[in-house]
């Protein structure tokens, strides 16, 4: 894949690309499409961002807009990765995919996975050896997004992992989140996974059918939900059991594996 950018036409969106970020207008850019996305003021500072690039970190900024005919690009996504130590385990460098959205009039036309797949090209370009990002376990479309269309594969659950947080999305919110990896290194393309049936020995954690819209609904039962599924993932960590896979009503399917733990707290 191209270093510097990536394009995919697409027919109902006119020219897609996306532009790996290099200066300080670049790293502007993604933080305010980051504060748009979140409803959020100064989500990431762009001086942090700034230095994270100087020192090999990833920002990407996806444009719609053609080119060739004069017309302003529209910036309607954006990711932002930073460098980080060897998991456990491992010998090449791992990539910490800190924040990648899409502004919402543009969600679930596949940019998100375009952004996502751009981000493994440059990684695999540059020599990490695995990807990592956080997202929320109770949240459907995001598990599906990332265990089943991406392939990742869940290696931790941190209760309340980024403390409080005041943005539009999370804000009031206990933070809890599964910790995912994406292989890199020995890895030609990053393949998904199908949905799976629970064998008779697995533990299965269920999730909401929409916990975004029960949170301006019924916060009561929000809360709850985040309650029970934080003491399943718990009591399954305590147990040894990892995360293998998904259903297709969108519940967690844990087992036990020889594999040992890569994170503090690891499922």
């Amino acid at each position: 894949m191209d270093n510097n950018s990536s394009a995919i036409d697409s027919r109902n969106l006119g020219q897609i690309e996306i532009e790996i970020a290099h200066t300080p207008a670049d790293s502007a850019l993604i933080a305010d499409l980051f504060d748009k996305v979140w409803d959020v003021r100064a989500m990431v500072s762009p001086e942090i961002m700034t230095a994270s690039l100087h020192n090999g970190g990833y920002g990407s900024v996806v444009y719609i807009g053609d080119r060739g005919v004069g017309e302003q690009r529209k910036v309607v996504g954006a990711a932002f990765a930073l460098v980080g130590r060897a998991l456990p385990g491992r010998n090449g460098p791992n990539l910490h995919s800190h924040a990648a959205g899409v502004l919402p009039e543009f969600v679930g036309k596949g940019i998100g996975e375009m952004i996502k797949r751009h981000q493994w090209g440059w990684a695999k370009e540059n020599g990490f050896e695995t990807i990592t990002w956080t997202f929320d376990p109770l949240v459907r479309r995001n598990a599906h997004f990332n265990i089943v269309k991406l392939g990742a594969k869940v290696i931790g659950y941190h209760q309340n992992f980024y403390g409080e947080l005041d943005d539009g999305i999370n804000a009031g919110e206990q933070s809890d989140r599964v910790l995912v990896r994406w292989d890199v290194a020995g890895v030609d393309v990053p393949l998904g996974n199908s949905f799976i049936n629970p064998t008779p020995n697995a533990i299965v954690i269920e999730t909401p059918a929409d916990i975004e819209q029960m949170r301006k609904t019924d916060r009561v039962q929000s809360d709850q939900w985040r309650t029970r599924q934080r003491a399943a993932f718990e009591s399954a960590q305590l147990a040894g059991l990892r995360v293998v896979g998904l259903t297709s009503d969108f519940s967690y399917v844990l087992t036990e594996t020889a594999e040992k733990n890569e994170t503090n707290g690891a499922l």
